[in-house]
Order: structure tokens, then C-alpha cells, then sequence
């Protein structure tokens, strides 16, 4: 069980140095769109947050379906080093999750709130 915990918490922390690097190149679209506007260019960090959480949900939905496709990694070893109980299919799995929570917070202490 603490091997889990361990995997799990490695993979939470790739998932905010992703999160993070999706999001400065989201910011960087965004400030050449839109400018200096502080709300749009947060808003495009999220967007492309979401994006990378998406393809990488989509990558761990064709794993857990398809586990002929999912063949020996060829750095084993190696990923056993860092990895000792999750597969490949997991840890894409977390870190997608993990990063498309982190745009949704941030999505929404961004986003102004409507007034009706």
C-alpha cells in the first residue's frame, strides 16, 4: 500500500510541473492574442491545460480498453525505478486528472463571477 501512495504522489507532482508548463505556454498564446488582458490570457493558460489533460485522458481510455496495445515498456527497468506498482495507462491517468482539476480551480478564481 505505500508503494501506491508513493507512485500516487510522484505522479501528482509530474502533474503540477505539466500543469504548469502548459499553462505558462497557454499564457504566452493568450498574450499574443489578446495582449495585456489579464482575464483572456488566464483564461487561454486554462484552456490549454484542458486540452493537455484531454489528450492525455484519451491516451489512458484507449490503454483501459485496448490491453493488447499496451505493450513492454522498453525502459522497464527505469520505469520501475520511479514507479514501483502503477503501469504507464495509471500514471497518464493521474496526471490527467490532477491537471484538469488544477485549470478548473484556476479557471474559476479567475473567471469573473456573472452579475444577474
Amino acid at each position: 500500500m505505500k508503494q501506491y501512495i508513493e507512485d500516487i504522489l510522484y505522479a501528482l507532482k509530474l502533474s503540477i510541473y505539466y500543469f504548469i508548463g502548459s499553462f505558462i505556454f497557454g499564457i504566452i498564446i493568450g498574450l499574443i492574442l489578446y495582449g495585456f488582458d489579464f482575464i483572456n490570457v488566464m483564461l487561454w493558460g486554462c484552456r490549454l491545460s484542458q486540452i493537455v489533460s484531454v489528450f492525455g485522458l484519451s491516451i489512458s481510455a484507449i490503454s483501459f480498453v485496448k490491453w493488447d496495445l499496451m505493450r513492454p515498456l522498453n525502459y522497464q527497468k527505469t520505469w520501475e525505478t520511479y514507479f514501483h506498482k502503477l503501469n504507464l495507462s495509471h500514471v497518464i491517468f493521474i496526471i490527467s486528472i490532477s491537471i484538469l482539476a488544477f485549470s478548473f480551480i484556476v479557471d474559476y478564481f479567475v473567471r469573473p463571477i456573472p452579475s444577474f
